[in-house]
């Protein structure tokens, strides 16, 4: 019990971290650094670490239905849009905002998903508590937009304050994002046919697990992602950047950057069956949670809210209602 939470500790604290190598990545362009990430993060730290752990992983990739694998590449390839409007959101209004908002839409329609795609219908106790959840869960999503807003209008207010002209743009690429976890939810849903496939064959659970992640971030997550950054690499003329002086610690973000984002993915898969039963419970509800506070921790360390001291108590706010919705929604799926 105590290597699972040790485990999922450290999972938290990557997922809550990785947007920090989204942020800064000068002197390379946003789709110079977005190419890196994608071969690094999306293809080839997934099928390395799967094939560490399942050497022969792409036989049961091979076993698995044609229909399945195209849902799940095609969800994966949903999901990698909204990896782009996530790192640029980050980029345009910062962390704190964008994971925040992100999380709340994203568990939102993830909790929906089971309901309305899989057939999935839980009990009337567990429903209601997830339609409430639900509910908080938009309200903190609500409280932390304002802060936002209520950020945007002071520094426009402000001459002495850093203007944001892309701040509508950015807080709609954040609420879009959310729409990923969603497509990235039943396309691993999909995918998990050949994680089964391969515990059938004796492999470890939480091995196999992995298996799934390489179908849907390594197919259509990785063309959709890769394709957008070459497509603004040809237009913008930056392809030059990967040759520009002083870009070494730019190849050294984007590599790190796409290492803790997969690795927080792996280790959350992980910590939830060494958690055995109270996995999908407390695993999940402390997962979100805690990327969420370590996010606004990094997000307040960075300085995107100083001298903004009321949205900053509206965000604080704005969060605590989200792991309150998280919580009970948590709870919700665990009594299902």
């Amino acid at each position: 019990m105590l290597t699972g939470f040790t485990v999922l500790l450290v999972a938290c604290l990557f997922q809550g971290s990785f947007g920090l190598g989204m942020k800064n990545y000068k002197p390379f362009s946003w789709e110079a650094f977005w190419v890196l990430f994608s071969i690094i993060g999306i293809l080839i730290i997934p099928i390395v670490w799967t094939a560490i752990e399942v050497p022969n992983f792409y036989k049961y990739i091979f076993a698995t239905p044609g229909n399945v694998l195209a849902i799940a590449a095609a969800c994966g390839f949903l999901w990698g849009i909204s990896a782009i409007w996530y790192g640029k959101g980050i980029d345009s209004i910062g962390m704190s905002l964008t994971v925040g908002i992100n999380t709340g839409v994203g568990c939102s329609l993830g909790s929906l998903i089971p309901l309305f795609i899989l057939g999935n219908i839980p009990s009337a106790n567990s429903l209601t508590l997830l339609l409430v959840g639900m509910a908080v869960m938009l309200l903190g999503v609500g409280v932390i937009t304002k802060a936002g807003i209520l950020r945007d209008r002071e520094s426009k207010a402000d001459a002495a304050k850093p203007r944001n002209d892309q701040f509508v743009l950015g807080l709609f690429m954040a609420l879009a994002s959310g729409f990923g976890t969603a497509a990235m939810n039943i396309g691993y849903t999909y995918a998990s046919k050949a994680s089964s496939l391969a515990v059938a064959d004796g492999v470890n659970p939480v091995s196999a697990s992995l298996i799934a992640y390489v179908i849907v971030f390594a197919s259509g997550g990785f063309v959709s992602n890769l394709g957008y950054a070459i497509f603004l690499l040809i237009k913008n003329k930056t392809y030059t950047d990967f040759g520009r002086s002083g870009s070494a610690f730019a190849y050294f973000k984007a590599l790190l950057t796409g290492c803790i984002w997969f690795a927080a993915l792996g280790l959350y898969a992980k910590s939830t069956a060494l958690l055995g039963s109270l996995g999908p419970v407390i695993g999940w509800i402390a997962f979100l949670s805690g990327a969420l506070i370590i996010c606004n921790a990094w997000g307040l360390k960075t300085g995107e809210w100083q001298g903004y001291q009321r949205p900053k108590r509206v965000l604080l706010w704005g969060n605590v209602v989200l792991v309150l919705s998280v919580i009970i929604v948590g709870y919700a799926n665990g009594i299902a």
